[in-house]
């Protein structure tokens, strides 16, 4: 029987896992652009989203993505005070008309062959997004990803030749075909983001649901067949919900532990229907566990504390349940094999642990892709899909295949992962 091992996903909770720096379900390349302009020609970025006002959340992901320079231009007065934390005060620029914009790239000093990041303060987008757009430019241009209902309406990759023209075009998107230098390279979005938001509950709601589908598209990679078609639905119905509350991504955590441990007791419990009870359980707790990372991302308040926490809180579940599967079957036949048998799965899951760390957690999502159908079916593997087949074997009274199968399973895991890794190294050196 093959484990969960770790946090499988190489996510962050609040990466799925609260994680740390981005805290999102995949690594991202080394953004170039140090420099957004944020464009407010009316206050439609007040809209909240998720309880955050969609200039703030904006602004957030865009510090947590390695901007070092935000600048919000226009009729800034309503968002000073909300965004005084984050954007120090010589970064607003107040400006009524158009007209003034022209005179901004004198006042901002850029570089000269410097890739500035435009948008509105109604833009709602995801990692994802953001992500598609910054690897899309391979050199000095103007790179366009449509947000809004008008087609200029969107987010611009330009350089400071193009940086006015782009604000002229964002403020007055019927300027977008007569504007610019060159023609723009349009880059799809991902996920029906980004999306421009305006005042009303319906557009807020549009860009929620949105925001809540891309968490699917950030995890999907590292999810179980399972796990993406079931647990994922569930737990997005949880999540949009929760987010709306003032509950806290490592709160949930603790609950899901909390959930999983009286699971694991349970199943320490002879008869058939504790430890089919322990079951659900445990398989709640899986579900949960995606809620933590989901809500961490959809709010942006995912951190490196939340990260390692959840990744112990999983592990001391796994642990818990594998134990109290072995006392369950020991208190019910009183057959001491099955304590050895749980000395020999804690020694395989040890194993397990270290060799899924060196082969496969440390590898890219990229390398992940790239990596040989072999090493990608075990990296598939990691994932918590284990918990559907301890319910199912509870139903059938027969825990005790799966504490036996993987007591050897996990050895022979862990000694087949090494061996794919160690060939595909070779194959790359040779």
């Amino acid at each position: 029987m093959l484990i969960y091992a770790t946090s499988g996903r190489r996510i962050s909770h609040n990466q799925d896992t609260t994680s740390c720096s981005i805290l999102y379900d995949i690594k991202l390349i080394k953004i170039m652009i140090k420099t957004a302009i944020i464009l407010a020609p009316d206050d439609n970025g007040l809209q909240p989203i998720f309880g955050t006002p969609a200039v703030r959340r904006l602004s957030t992901l865009l510090l947590q993505q390695g901007i070092k320079s935000i600048h919000l231009v226009g009729r800034v007065t309503p968002f000073r005070q909300l965004l005084s934390d984050l954007i120090p005060s010589n970064a607003f620029h107040q400006m009524d008309d158009p007209a003034l914009l022209d005179g901004l790239q004198n006042t901002l000093r850029l570089a000269k062959d410097e890739h500035i990041l435009v948008l509105k303060a109604n833009h709602v987008t995801d990692i994802l997004s953001l992500t598609r757009l910054t690897k899309a430019c391979k050199g000095i241009g103007v790179y366009f990803m449509k947000a809004g209902n008008e087609y200029g309406d969107g987010l611009y990759v330009v350089g400071t030749a193009d940086l006015v023209n782009a604000l002229h075009v964002l403020w007055l998107p019927s300027e977008f075909n007569t504007k610019f230098s060159e023609r723009p390279e349009i880059i799809k979005g991902i996920g029906g983001l980004p999306y421009a938001v305006e005042h009303g509950y319906d557009q807020a709601k549009i860009a929620e649901d949105r925001l809540l589908a891309a968490t699917s598209l950030q995890t999907e990679m590292d999810d179980g067949f399972l796990a993406r078609h079931v647990d994922r639905r569930i737990s997005r119905f949880i999540s949009k919900r929760l987010s709306h509350t003032k509950i806290s991504p490592n709160q949930i955590t603790i609950c899901g532990m909390t959930i999983g441990l009286v699971g694991a007791f349970f199943l320490s419990c002879p008869g058939y229907w504790l430890q089919f009870m322990g079951s659900l359980l445990f398989l709640f707790c899986v579900i949960i566990d995606g809620v933590d990372g989901e809500i961490a991302r959809l709010k942006l308040k995912a951190t490196r504390f939340g990260h390692y926490l959840d990744v112990i809180t999983d592990n001391i579940v796994h642990v818990a349940v594998f134990v109290g599967i072995a006392f369950g079957l020991y208190n019910e036949t009183g057959n001491i094999i099955y304590l050895y048998s749980l000395w020999l799965l804690m020694g395989g899951f040890c194993v397990c642990v270290i060799a899924v760390y060196f082969c496969i957690l440390r590898l890219s999502p990229d390398e992940i892709k790239q990596a040989p159908k072999a090493l990608r079916l075990m990296a598939l593997l990691t994932n918590r899909d284990f918990a559907y087949l301890i319910v199912a074997l509870a139903v059938i009274h027969r825990l005790n295949w799966f504490l036996i199968g993987s007591a050897a399973g996990t050895y022979i895991f862990a000694f087949i992962l090494w061996i794919v890794s160690s060939r595909e190294t070779r194959v790359a050196l040779s």
